[in-house]
């Protein structure tokens, strides 16, 4: 493997509170991987964006759609994923994972799909926590991703566009339908989150996708949904990355963004001692010549970075490493 894409959103630390998370902590490798690499601002600050714009896509949706086994050839495409909204003071907090089973996804899509009929639009839960509607007209419709949105206030995140009230009226329809339903009834006499309410985003035809990569691996879903849909074989560690025969691989590292999102920097400080090891390891295969190109993308909403690191940069001892704190945004 020639060359090495290693995408890592939320890296760095928001810096109000850089300081007092990065205090303690000891990442030679990672430090030096960014302080001798040459940095560029990066034009793209999502991930969903990235793989889009990289893989030559229209929207996840169709993407994520085919890959979970639908046949995403025909129509506009919005994932509809189910989610708990719970009202804690003045938010409308957004969390995901409701996880219903097989058979309870299955009904609820099925209720969701007898009360719009007729109405230019079908849902399909291929899988418990990734549902979908299919439209038979494109909506002016501006929408946020649902990892941005987890742990958040939900009501700045709302669709905009020009049918963003339509489908507003769409999303209190669907929560009245959702709350009534009495699979969610028993849900919550079993203590459980309530699924109340579906998170539309992602809309998106069906194109071809390009093959911008050989191998890939990760933590990412939306990575290995790319990958099925675009043919390219996984990996199951950098190690296997680095094996696998080509030129250009693609391992992506999600987890930051997970314990970040839920303000949890106990576990984003344990995960970054294993990206400290993924480092120490990169930098070994580029000394060694195993790999001849490191690009390293920090993703941020803020502020996306792009590094690029080679054999011979990293040898550029001069160059001082900084605290990760230095690179808060």
């Amino acid at each position: 493997m020639n060359h090495l894409h290693l995408l890592i959103p939320d890296l760095f630390p928001p810096q109000d509170i850089a300081a007092e998370v990065c205090a303690g902590l000891h990442l030679p490798a990672l430090e030096r991987v960014l302080a001798r690499s040459t940095a560029s601002a990066s034009p793209i600050g999502t991930l969903e964006d990235w793989f889009c714009a990289t893989f030559g896509a229209n929207g996840v949706a169709p993407v994520r759609a085919a890959a979970d086994g639908l046949a995403a050839g025909e129509g506009y495409w919005l994932c509809a994923d189910p989610v708990s909204l719970q009202l804690q003071r003045a938010q409308m907090l957004l969390l995901p994972d409701v996880s219903p089973g097989e058979e309870e996804a299955a009904a609820l899509c099925a209720k969701l799909n007898a009360h719009f009929d007729g109405m230019g639009m079908q849902f399909f839960a291929p899988h418990p926590r990734r549902w979908y509607v299919r439209l038979e007209a494109e909506p002016q419709l501006a929408t946020t991703p649902l990892q941005q949105v987890v742990w958040c206030d939900a009501k700045f995140h709302q669709p905009q566009g020009a049918d963003a009230l339509h489908w507003q009226r769409i999303a209190t329809e669907v929560q009245m339908l959702l709350y009534a339903y009495p699979a969610n009834q028993a849900r919550e006499a079993r203590g459980e989150l309530l699924i109340n309410s579906l998170w539309f985003w992602g809309g998106g035809y069906t194109a071809p996708l390009q093959r911008p990569f050989d191998v890939c691996g990760g933590s990412s879903e939306l990575a290995e949904a790319f990958a099925r849909v675009a043919a390219i074989p996984r990996a199951s560690s950098l190690q296997g990355v680095l094996g696998a025969k080509g030129e250009r691989g693609l391992w992506v590292d999600e987890t930051l963004s997970a314990a970040q999102q839920r303000g949890d920097y106990f576990a984003w400080r344990e995960e970054l001692q294993r990206i400290e090891q993924q480092c120490q390891f990169l930098l070994r295969a580029l000394r060694t010549g195993r790999l001849q190109h490191l690009t390293l993308e920090v993703l941020q909403d803020k502020a996306a970075q792009r590094f690029e690191l080679t054999p011979a940069s990293a040898w550029k001892l001069w160059r001082p490493a900084h605290s990760l704190a230095r690179y808060a945004v």
